[in-house]
């Protein structure tokens, strides 16, 4: 903020006339008002500043010196102070547009548009315009915009922009609006001479520096980028995350030696560094591996005096390299030789706690959370375990309640805003859910696990433009990461942007992996395919399958094609050029089984699989796919066979039990289906189908209160599927419940899609019986009993057939 001598002058002089005795609050106060003045005019804002609280604590009505502190606080970057003295004014008097402008400025810089809106709304209405507002209506018109992608109304906003800045060439509000506006249009060198700009207005604005990283990374100028965050880090050298910035791109860029160079400069240059040596540390593992960390650690450990943080490091990493009894037994000792009260005392056993968990000692985990939350309840680290462990068990409103706590201590905790909106999840809070990963992604600088988790959100929601944004920013920080690429290839598919989708299988082949060729050849195919048609598609593939150095996945994606392509003899002529290269693998003789699956050649099916697992009995997939096959020909009798040696050889193998529980069901055994759901719901409630069956057979077969409770608190998760089976468990709970309205809006798309599965159709006919709807209830009750033979002994049946008479006799009444 920037005060002229003019108008200090004119304030002094005003102020000096309306002095005189100070014998009143109000004369006290305009004392030190005139003081602050004279004050701010000899350059001693630290004691204006005394003399402006002291006014304000004298007279909490005086406008003017509640104005000129908001202005000099604010000038002095304390935006939260200035923001709250000039709502004062506001409040004091709401015609006070000078108050209105600096809190619609502010609101933008903060990104709080509903205190935008309401604070732009008398600015815009006023009779007479003040400098500025033009700027504000701008922004509100500009962001109304992007929320609609209406990229038009955008481009020509941005243009106005421009033409505004000539005028306004201090507007960092403007320069806002332009380098948006130039990145959405991919003006990219235009948009980096803006943020020079802005960087020039706002030296001190870290905002500035992180957009033009990001502009950088994007050109994919990694030398102007690596020279560029250098300069950030001279410039803000408490800031970890620009180091962090740094180190990952000389990593990604080849050079880990660089990196690690810089980080020992960083512990060199600073005072404190015990932080930094844990990231240097940290980053060794990463790109030289555990013994590499191990000495670095055992040297740190003698420089830093034997400190217990680098022995729990230590510990975790020996963990980590399989030595984990050696591991624990460190880690307890520290837990045991530490103060009781140290608050590391608590971090140490949270540690420990997390390697019982991994080490399946549940039990003694849990101890240790109790005894850190009962010593300090606001333990965020250990909130959060208790929390996962709610959240696995349904119990949602405590694990809500616990995030909530956890979240107070550490707002900008991603991990915890990520269990937060998982148990949203299990709440069927979808919105919820979505709005706590979006924040997760933020409080993480996009990182790209959060990123990711956060954009399958968006794209399962069809949200394709800010998916599209969220993985821009994370390749901004992390241009090489293959996942985050593959995710923004997959958006600008269902973007049908061909040319960006081909800039990002180039970015793919650059990074020179074998996984990502894989990944660029994948991409490379939808697009022919989505493109140009199947058979330019199959083309290509055909060229990258007979290449001299094409792997074995090129091939399997070439065999998916032709069998997609219904070319049968092609089909297998590949697959057994592809079990032939590798005889003896018994996980490339899937290929060939898969494939005769496929094509329905279930006998030579059965004998492939049967021969990978008398070679590999624990090879899980082998078993279910010879199960399958064997049902395929109707042999249940050789299955049940099958799945029980299978079950012998792997007792607790998933898809296993999951095949056992589905054989129990058709065979009306429902407690024996229930008990193995049960028990795989227990092992890990996280698995949505495993959920959806336990629901379903409690809700379906279960007629007391309790079970009906336990499907409601498993199934909650379900609501607002578009997944016809979840659509039927969850309706039918509704209907239960006495919620039949609410559960036909479930029900009816769900006995559309499965137009074979009596049950399905039996629910919905429940619930248009409840509602009233007695002629469709009648239909679909008759179109259940239609699906099966009157002998079928499941109960639906026997009260199905019963209120076709009843119905009907209704019905002929009526």
């Amino acid at each position: 903020m920037r005060f002229s001598p003019l108008s200090r002058a004119a304030l002094l002089g005003t102020a000096m006339l309306l002095l005189a005795a100070c014998d009143s609050a109000e004369e006290r106060a305009e004392g030190h008002f005139n003081s602050s003045l004279e004050l701010i005019e000899s350059g001693d804002v630290e004691r204006a500043l005394v003399e402006l609280r002291n006014v304000l604590s004298l007279d909490e009505f005086h406008v003017e010196g509640r104005r000129l502190y908001a202005e000099t606080v604010r000038a002095r970057g304390n935006f939260s102070d200035a923001y709250a003295n000039y709502l004062r004014i506001a409040e004091q008097d709401p015609n006070d547009l000078d108050a209105r402008m600096a809190l619609s400025e502010m609101a933008i810089e903060a990104q709080n548009w509903d205190e935008v809106a309401r604070h732009a709304e008398p600015l815009i209405k006023a009779s007479e315009r003040m400098q500025g507002v033009d700027v504000i209506e701008l922004v509100l018109e500009f962001r109304a915009a992007a929320l609609a992608d209406e990229d038009a109304k955008m481009e020509g906003l941005t243009s106005q922009a421009i033409a505004l800045i000539d005028a306004n060439p201090e507007d960092v509000t403007l320069l806002r609006i332009i380098i948006e506006g130039l990145s959405r249009q991919n003006r990219i060198e235009a948009t980096l001479e803006y943020i020079d700009r802005a960087i020039a207005l706002e030296p001190d604005s870290q905002f500035f520096y992180g957009m033009k990283s990001s502009v950088l990374a994007q050109l994919e100028d990694f030398d102007a980028l690596e020279n560029h965050l250098r300069a950030t880090v001279a410039a803000f050298p408490e800031d970890a995350s620009t180091k962090g910035s740094l180190v990952r791109l000389l990593t990604a860029l080849g050079r880990p030696e660089t990196a690690e160079e810089f980080l020992r400069e960083q512990i060199a240059e600073t005072e404190d560094s015990i932080d930094l040596q844990i990231a240097l540390i940290s980053f060794i593992r990463e790109v030289r591996g555990s013994d590499a960390a191990l000495q670095e650690i055992e040297g740190s450990i003698a420089r830093y005096q034997q400190n217990s943080v680098l022995r729990a490091l230590r510990s975790g990493v020996m963990f980590d390299a399989g030595d984990r009894e050696a591991a624990i037994t460190e880690m307890q000792s520290l837990v045991d030789d530490a103060n009781p009260e140290d608050d590391q005392t608590n971090d140490f056993k949270v540690t420990l706690a997390r390697m019982l968990i991994s080490n399946g000692n549940d039990v003694g985990a849990r101890q240790l959370v109790e005894e850190v939350l009962a010593q300090d309840p606001s333990k965020s680290a250990a909130l959060k375990l208790s929390a996962g462990w709610l959240i696995e068990s349904d119990q949602i409103a405590d694990a809500i309640n616990a995030l909530r706590r956890a979240l107070d201590q550490e707002p900008q905790d991603f991990e915890a805003m990520t269990l937060m909106a998982q148990a949203h999840q299990r709440a069927g809070e979808t919105e919820l859910a979505q709005d706590m990963l979006s924040l997760a992604a933020e409080a993480s600088n996009y990182a790209p696990e959060e990123t990711i988790r956060f954009v399958r959100t968006l794209i399962a929601a069809e949200r394709l433009r800010p998916a599209e944004d969220a993985l821009v920013r994370a390749l901004r920080q992390a241009p090489a990461d293959i996942p985050l690429l593959q995710a923004l290839g997959e958006v600008y598919l269902r973007m049908q942007d061909w040319p960006r989708a081909l800039q990002v299988e180039a970015t793919l082949r650059r990074t020179g992996s074998e996984r990502a060729t894989g990944m660029a050849d994948s991409l490379r195919l939808q697009i022919l395919s989505r493109r140009d048609g199947r058979d330019q598609a199959i083309a290509a593939l055909e060229a990258i399958a007979r290449s001299s150095d094409a792997g074995v996945a090129a091939q399997v994606a070439l065999l998916r094609a032709r069998l997609g392509s219904g070319e049968r003899e092609e089909a297998l002529a590949i697959a057994n050029e592809i079990v032939s290269s590798q005889p003896d693998n018994p996980r490339i003789g899937m290929v060939l089984g898969g494939a005769q699956l496929a094509l329905r050649d279930y006998e030579d099916a059965e004998a492939t699989f049967a021969r990978i697992t008398e070679t590999v009995p624990e090879f899980e997939n082998a078993w279910v796919q010879l199960i399958r096959s064997q049902s395929a020909q109707g042999r249940l009798d050789a299955a049940r066979e099958t799945l029980d040696n299978a079950l012998a050889a792997n007792p607790d193998a998933p898809n296993l039990l999951w095949a056992q529980a589905t054989f129990l069901e058709r065979a009306n055994d429902i407690d024996g289906a229930i008990e193995i759901y049960s028990a795989m719901y227990e092992q890990n409630s996280s698995v949505l189908v495993v959920a959806n069956n336990l629901a379903s057979l409690l809700a379906t077969y279960k007629t007391d209160d309790e079970s009906l409770d336990r499907a409601f608190s498993i199934a909650r998760r379900l609501r607002g599927t578009a997944v016809p089976p979840f659509q039927d468990t969850y309706g039918w709970i509704l209907h239960r419940r006495g919620q039949s309205e609410e559960a036909i809006e479930y029900l009816e798309p769900a006995a559309a899609a499965l137009a074979n599965d009596p049950i399905v159709q039996y629910h919905l006919a429940s619930a248009y019986e409840a509602v009233g709807r007695t002629e469709d209830a009648l239909l679909a009750y008759q179109r259940a009993l239609e699906l099966v033979d009157e002998n079928d002994p499941r109960p639906q049946i026997e009260i199905a057939q019963t209120a076709v008479e009843r119905l009907t006799t209704g019905v002929v009444t009526e």
